[in-house]
């Protein structure tokens, strides 16, 4: 391959020291990842007092690791549970133990390596229509936006299918609430503020979630009336049985899971893609170079199953995409026991963030960190980077159980995409990375598109 310039796309620029005090405050409420002190890209953790409490940033892969697998029972997701559970209950993301344990299980036989392939066509398709509504309003779009709806689209067609038309509109005003309030609830969450304190969006937040929960609520008595329901995701959470009590999920618990499958199952590769669109349009050369080889294994013809795995290139540009602008940039435990990590004592209550996004960018880990290099991702390269120090899906018992789902998906939309249009930058819009739960665009991300006839 040709030398293709250096390309360092936009980056959150993090403070010199530690934030204190009300600095630290306004910083997470701009932008939760812009609180990580430049020391986390450079050491293996970070302690922070606050009071009689600490915040730990820890960044190293084997702290990473004793944090979500070897001593996982002292460290806990209560401030992850504490944020998301108003509006995803205690679904299979939003729950701990045993009821965690068999919920996954209820879920993982949709997401069987060998059963995936059956889904390309509906992702191919996803991204047709999303090319078709690009041709039918020519010019700039808004990739973001587009990005949401076409993996909304692969979410309703494959896993989770609904008639309703009223779905779409119900998950997309709800998750745009979270996110303008989101910032609120992750620091609220994170620093153990109490409960009873008034919190910026939570009335506005609180109406959006009833209003979502009462349409799911209207999948499942949708679903109780068919007569020959399908064998899908829905379908196989309302069969499910708990081993220890043989109790099927009531109604509230689908809500729960179901959620979690709209929102989570589809908002993360959604904003994968976008990233992956913007850093396309500013390097042609990748682009081309995505461009020749999704020609050469399709032959010009429509992605297929069997072209997944031979499309080496691209999933390399995912992986580089997600380790710049991983989809969900920070990850907390809370400590319930006290222990030590690297030495440093940490009691019980301390919040422990592990910062994905200022992992995938350390300067003692990565050469050359801030620049986009899917050369990284080679087979040989790849094999030699240790498991917990690149995490788009998380790590752990409770890694992502639709990783390989969300993979496959995005490779055969990205092909899709990168075989009918080109991108390229819109003058004067560098989209910042903020972090409201998913990792955000600010301002959006919008691309000027030119379409292939």
């Amino acid at each position: 391959m040709a030398v293709i310039p250096r390309l360092v796309p936009p980056r959150v620029v993090p403070p010199a020291r530690p934030l204190r005090g009300l600095a630290f405050l306004a910083s997470f409420v701009r932008n939760p990842i812009g609180v990580v002190p430049q020391a986390a890209y450079e050491q293996d953790l970070v302690a922070y007092a606050r009071g009689r409490r600490e915040i730990v940033w820890v960044t190293s892969p084997a702290l990473v690791r004793q944090v979500l697998l070897e001593e996982r029972e002292k460290f806990l997701k209560l401030a992850q549970i504490r944020l998301l559970s108003p509006l995803l209950g205690k679904g299979i993301l939003t729950s701990e133990g045993a009821d965690w344990k068999w919920q996954r299980q209820a879920a993982a036989p949709m997401f069987r390596q060998q059963d995936l392939a059956a889904f390309v066509p509906a992702f191919v398709r996803a991204a047709r229509e999303a090319i078709e509504r690009w041709r039918a309003r020519p010019g700039v779009q808004a990739a973001d936006r587009d990005m949401t709806q076409a993996t909304f689209d692969v979410i309703s067609a494959t896993l989770l299918p609904s008639a309703d038309a009223r779905m779409p509109q119900a998950v997309e005003g709800s998750m745009g609430q979270f996110q303008r309030s989101g910032a609120w609830g992750q620091l609220y969450a994170v620093v153990n503020l109490p409960r009873w304190l008034p919190q910026p969006g939570r009335l506005a937040m609180a109406r959006s979630v009833r209003e979502l929960r009462v349409a799911v609520s209207r999948v499942i008595a949708e679903r109780r009336a068919e007569s020959a329901p399908p064998d899908d995701l829905l379908g196989r959470l309302m069969r499910a049985r708990d081993p220890e009590t043989g109790q099927a999920m009531n109604d509230e618990q689908l809500v729960d899971n179901l959620l979690t499958f709209y929102l989570a199952g589809h908002e993360t590769t959604a904003k994968a893609l976008s990233w992956t669109l913007y850093l396309l349009a500013r390097s042609p050369e990748w682009s081309a170079a995505l461009e020749e080889e999704v020609a050469r294994v399709t032959q010009r013809g429509e992605v297929e199953a069997a072209h997944i795995e031979r499309l080496v290139l691209t999933q390399q540009v995912l992986k580089e995409s997600m380790r710049l602008y991983p989809p969900v940039p920070l990850m907390t435990r809370q400590a319930v026991a006290d222990t030590k990590l690297d030495g440093h004592a940490v009691r019980a209550g301390t919040s422990v963030v592990m910062p994905i996004y200022a992992i995938h960018r350390h300067a003692r880990r990565w050469e050359d960190p801030d620049a986009f290099d899917p050369e990284r991702f080679s087979a040989e390269r790849e094999a030699a980077i240790p498991r917990y120090q690149y995490m788009p899906f998380g790590a752990g018992p409770r890694i992502c159980i639709g990783q390989a789902f969300a993979m496959i998906e995005a490779t055969a939309m990205l092909a899709t995409f990168v075989a009918q249009a080109r991108f390229a930058p819109v003058a004067g819009s560098e989209p910042a990375p903020v972090a409201r739960v998913t990792l955000i665009p600010k301002g959006g991300m919008p691309l000027a598109v030119r379409l292939r006839s």
